[in-house]
């Protein structure tokens, strides 16, 4: 699995504090499956999280040696989570904010409280700079914008979602649970990611939340969204929605059942 939304980078966000930090976050995602992480320090406009573009390539290429020192085939790649603010256009055009691994690719944060109204132009006038927005982890915003038309009209302009590993497991909460199989339920859900921070918050148990993705919406659906299109966003090409999700897997369901009664 490619990692699109990984705080790996140490002192440059609220991610590790310093580079053993870096190291023991990467060593435990490479043991859960992680092949790649695209790491996407947080840029938010007027804010302590500003880091230039060279201070990150340069901590990616950092990490990257120590861990190649180490013999672990974890490959890293730059990045930003950028948050949604008015200037962030012009701040893209003075290539202060880095898309995921230069692609056409952008990873945008809202504010967990009310969506501003100016999202929705923002969107599109990121998309007329030839840019393919990915809304980070929806299913931890408010329920009036999760149930809201406008969530469903941006995915239908092309606009994508990426939902987080842990919010499957319900370490965000019941809500994000709850919004996140609501997502996958309606087919529109595009990545999975584990948005990892250090050791209190990071990826828990990927055959496990890939099981439970499974169970929801299908082994196809969940490949789709965890392994093929992080890999097409990491090479630069074009992702993939899911397939329409049958209302029930009548099969998946019976077998849970049975095994409970065993």
């Amino acid at each position: 699995m490619i990692d699109i939304h990984c705080h790996i980078l140490n002192g440059i966000d609220d991610g590790p504090k310093d580079m053993e930090q870096s190291l023991s976050l990467c060593r435990k995602l490479y043991s859960k499956g992680i092949g790649g992480i695209i790491a996407t320090p947080h840029f938010i406009s007027d804010d302590i999280y500003m880091p230039e573009v060279a201070e990150v390539k340069e901590k990616v290429k950092n990490l990257q040696s120590e861990l190649d020192k180490e013999k672990i085939d974890l490959k890293l790649y730059p990045g930003m989570e950028a948050f949604a603010s008015g200037d962030l256009v012009e701040r893209i055009r003075r290539n202060e904010i880095l898309t995921l691994n230069g692609s056409r690719y952008i990873l945008i944060e809202f504010s967990f409280g009310t969506i501003s109204k100016y999202v929705s132009d923002l969107l599109f006038d990121l998309q007329l700079e030839g840019l393919t927005p990915i809304i980070a982890h929806p299913e931890r915003y408010s329920s009036n914008f999760i149930n809201s038309n406008q969530l469903s009209e941006f995915v239908d302009k092309g606009i994508l979602l990426q939902i987080n590993s842990e919010s499957i497991t319900g370490f965000h909460g019941k809500r994000a649970k709850n919004a996140a199989f609501e997502l996958l339920k309606r087919g529109m859900v595009h990545f999975v990611a584990s948005d990892s921070h250090g050791e209190g918050r990071m990826l828990s148990n990927l055959q496990e939340i890939e099981k439970t993705i499974s169970q929801h919406c299908g082994v196809e659906n969940a490949e789709r969204i965890i392994h093929y299109n992080t890999q097409q966003v990491l090479e630069d090409k074009e992702v993939l929605n899911m397939n329409a999700v049958k209302k029930r897997f009548i099969v998946t369901d019976l077998l849970k059942k049975l095994r409970l009664d065993v």
